[in-house]
């Protein structure tokens, strides 16, 4: 039979995972309820949220309070003032930064590369919905060719790249060296490649090349700036600011 170590391993288990969904849920309850599918708070408040969730549910909450990878969010508006005025998401999922970027008016153009095909129909119909679907353009893979495309229309662009462990075969010295006059963040995971830590050490030594280069981590969590908070106890607002990544990631920043 089932050993009772075994037994009681399963049944911390459940507990914790039981405990941390039913704080997510508890919390999106209440900013449903108080705003409907509408960002709260920051620099994309009022924009839609997509009704249906392609990505992730555990980006929902810190969307709709607009802390959403605030850190990265935080270098696109000032690259947005640097003279950049085309945005380029590649690995755009829902399109909450794409579509954001062009609803809350940071980036006059956007574009953004998604190789799901459902992924890029609820792009299309949230840009309708949130009335830029003049400013936001689709497409499928971003590579060498749809990229030197792109930016052979003379626009400076800021680049968010979040593909999943495809960062380091994208992004050679080829792309490296076409992307040179743009700026550039880049979400990494080393873990889920192959030799992904050493790849990673070889794309920094790449960029060096041709960028100024910087690695940045989301440095805090600030549950108690949120009035709609106020009633949770203090795991459930830090599990509600929690965004489901299973290790401390890093962006580079170019």
């Amino acid at each position: 039979g089932v050993s009772i170590f075994l037994v009681r391993v399963l049944a911390k288990i459940l507990r914790v995972d039981i405990g941390y969904q039913a704080a997510k849920n508890k919390v999106w309850q209440i900013l449903e309820e108080k705003y409907g599918l509408v960002v709260a708070h920051g620099p994309f408040k009022g924009m839609k949220l997509s009704e249906d969730v392609w990505w992730s549910k555990n980006d929902r909450i810190t969307q709709m309070l607009g802390i959403y990878e605030e850190h990265v969010l935080e270098r696109l508006k000032v690259f947005s003032t640097q003279g950049t005025n085309r945005f380029v998401d590649i690995g755009a999922a829902d399109g909450y930064f794409a579509i954001g970027m062009a609803y809350s008016k940071i980036y006059s153009k956007v574009a953004a590369f998604e190789i799901e095909p459902l992924a890029q129909n609820k792009i299309r119909e949230n840009s309708i919905r949130n009335r830029c679907d003049n400013v936001v353009s689709v497409f499928g893979e971003a590579n060498y060719s749809s990229l030197q495309n792109l930016l052979s229309e003379d626009i400076k662009t800021t680049i968010l790249v979040d593909i999943e462990g495809a960062e380091y075969q994208l992004l050679d010295d080829k792309m490296l060296s076409l992307l040179s006059s743009c700026y550039l963040i880049c979400e990494l995971h080393p873990w889920l490649v192959d030799d992904g830590y050493q790849l990673q050490r070889q794309l920094i030594a790449r960029a060096k090349k041709n960028f100024n280069v910087e690695l940045i981590k989301r440095e805090n969590y600030s549950p108690n700036i949120f009035s709609e908070l106020d009633d949770l106890s203090d795991e459930e607002r830090l599990i509600a600011l929690g965004e489901g990544r299973g290790k401390n990631m890093q962006w580079l920043v170019l």
